[in-house]
Parts: C-alpha cells; sequence; structure tokens
C-alpha cells in the first residue's frame, strides 16, 4: 500500500507540473503501467482530487485552482540542487531569463524546510512529552 500512496503523491506532482501529462507519460515516469495509472486515476477522484482527463491525447489537468506543494525532499534531491550551484554561471547562457529567479524560490522553500524540521528536532529534544 506504501508503494501506491507515494506513486499517487508523485502523480498529483506531476499532473500540477506538467498539466496535458498523458496516462503513457505518468506510466513511464512512475514505473508502471498505463492500465494501472488509469486505477490510480480512479482512486484519486474517488478521494475528491480534482483531476481531470481532457480527451484522447490531451492528458490530465487539474480542475479549478487545485495545487499542492510538494517541498518535502529528500536529502539526495536538496544535494542535486546544491551541486546545480557549483555550475550555475556555466550553463546560466543556456537557461531563460527567469530560471534563476524560480531556483532561487526553490532553495529559499528547501532553506526554510531545513530551519523547520531542526527546529521541531531541537523542540521534540527540549520537551520530551510531546
Amino acid at each position: 500500500m506504501t508503494d501506491r500512496l507515494i506513486r499517487l503523491m508523485r502523480i498529483i506532482t506531476l499532473v500540477q507540473a506538467r498539466p496535458g501529462i498523458l496516462a503513457r507519460e505518468l506510466a513511464e515516469r512512475c514505473g508502471t503501467s498505463e492500465r494501472t495509472i488509469y486505477r490510480d486515476m480512479d482512486a484519486l477522484s474517488a478521494m475528491h482530487i480534482p483531476i481531470s482527463h481532457r480527451g484522447r491525447g490531451r492528458g490530465y489537468m487539474f480542475i479549478g485552482q487545485f495545487a499542492m506543494y510538494p517541498m518535502e525532499l529528500t536529502e539526495d534531491e536538496v544535494q542535486s540542487l546544491y551541486k546545480l550551484l557549483a555550475i550555475m554561471e556555466e550553463i546560466k547562457p543556456k537557461l531563460p531569463d527567469s530560471f534563476e529567479s524560480a531556483y532561487e524560490k526553490v532553495l529559499a522553500a528547501v532553506y526554510k524546510q531545513r530551519v523547520d524540521k531542526h527546529e521541531s528536532q531541537v523542540e521534540v529534544r527540549n520537551n520530551p512529552n510531546l
């Protein structure tokens, strides 16, 4: 069941990041079959997640203003973001002008996530009754 839950969260993230993503692409990114993606979409619909199929060949998207903010990055993902800093100047000419500000926002969110996590660990250590 844990694998399915992780896959469902990944589907939500992928649909949010790429509105119009096809079931085939979701299956490839999630390492599963298209049929499993269809079952997962049924499950998400049953959970009242507002994902809609736009029609054959037009993929999936959210209905309305639904959004999730999946910033619970793994340590490997965080390290990958920091490694990009080292080569940023070299690849900057190949990137759109707005990439740097978007990247800075992601790094700011990562920093906040780390601070919040550290503060809650300190709070637990200082207050073992929590």
